[in-house]
């Protein structure tokens, strides 16, 4: 299969551990090497040194090479959401994740009013500019651009006198 047929569609993965990889992955909102560095942890005990992070993830993602302790990691998250344990919040999945807004934003509804209300200040400062601009240079003619005022076409004198 295809790398961006399985990018746009990883439901069409035809090899199982890869899909249950994906699957688990996608339930617990991490990247794939995350997944791998988070089963690596929990089977060995420690993290994985930089050499094991080249050979692991060359293995995995270039050769399609499954390790059994990632595959038993994989499974082993999508058991627990049948049985509705899984809880994809959890610190504990998300340890490699980097600090985001320091920590202010900590679910996705605060994310989403955070960024509602820079979109309302940005639209609210864009009309105020424009009521500004419009007491200062008079208003246009006409709704589209180039946006040219009475005094620009001459029918009014302008105050400082330029020809401009």
């Amino acid at each position: 299969m295809n790398l961006f047929d399985v990018f746009l569609r990883p439901d069409l993965e035809r090899d199982s551990d890869r899909a249950a990889i994906t699957h688990a992955a996608n339930l617990l909102e991490v990247g794939e090497f995350q997944l791998l560095q988070l089963a690596f942890y929990q089977w060995h005990g420690r993290e994985m040194q930089c050499t094991e992070k080249e050979i692991l993830f060359r293995s995995v993602f270039l050769e399609k090479y499954t390790p059994g302790f990632l595959r038993h990691y994989a499974r082993n998250i999508l058991i627990r959401e049948e049985i509705g344990e899984l809880r994809a919040s959890d610190e504990a999945y998300h340890r490699y994740d980097p600090p985001m807004l320091g920590g202010i934003l900590t679910n996705s509804m605060g994310q989403f009013v955070f960024i509602s209300a820079i979109v309302f200040s940005l639209l609210v400062g864009s009309l105020a500019l424009a009521a500004v601009t419009i007491n200062i240079g008079g208003a246009c003619t006409n709704p589209f651009p180039p946006c040219l005022t009475l005094q620009d076409l001459g029918e009014i004198p302008r105050v400082d006198g330029s020809k401009r």
